[in-house]
């Protein structure tokens, strides 16, 4: 994503959720349909990434169009999405509380923000802060991706 010029990073972390209800009580809701492309992460960002996103109407129409164009499709999963926007300290977040039906018991909260690459260490810590006022610490932060864990629980 760009702005004025300026390629924006999603600066992102990712916590496996204890208290799913609490959380959820915590943030107001909000849905949302929308294709995401993550470029590679940032050197120093905790695996935040510059982000392209964009809506998406009808899944199947998707599908159809991107291996048309030659994409071949390695892994699918579904993801189930609880979309949350607010404001902290002047900065807009989006926070999801997400589950996978192939990883029953498990729940995930992706807190993430916009930043401008020099930017993305303070991003990070307004994240940990608000994390932090949820009940969830660093030990609970995850670097796993969901595809990893779907391809490990398949085996």
């Amino acid at each position: 994503m760009s702005r004025g010029g300026q390629v924006l990073v999603e600066a992102e972390l990712t916590a496996v959720v204890r208290d799913p209800e609490h959380v959820r009580a915590e943030l107001r809701k909000r849905s949302m349909a929308e294709v995401t492309y993550k470029e590679p992460p940032v050197p120093g960002g905790a695996g935040s990434k510059p982000e392209h996103e964009t809506t998406a109407e009808d899944a199947d129409v998707l599908h159809t169009i991107l291996v048309g164009i030659g994409l071949v499709e390695l892994i699918a999963f579904e993801k189930r999405c609880e979309n949350y926007r607010f404001t902290e300290r002047g900065r807009d977040l989006l926070a999801s509380v997400v589950e996978i039906p192939e990883l029953p018991g498990l729940t995930f909260l992706e807190l993430e923000t916009l930043a401008e690459a020099d930017d993305v260490p303070d991003a990070l810590g307004l994240i940990r802060a608000v994390l932090g006022k949820l009940g969830i610490g660093e030990r609970d932060l995850s670097t796993e991706s969901y595809t990893d864990r779907v391809a490990a629980s398949r085996k």
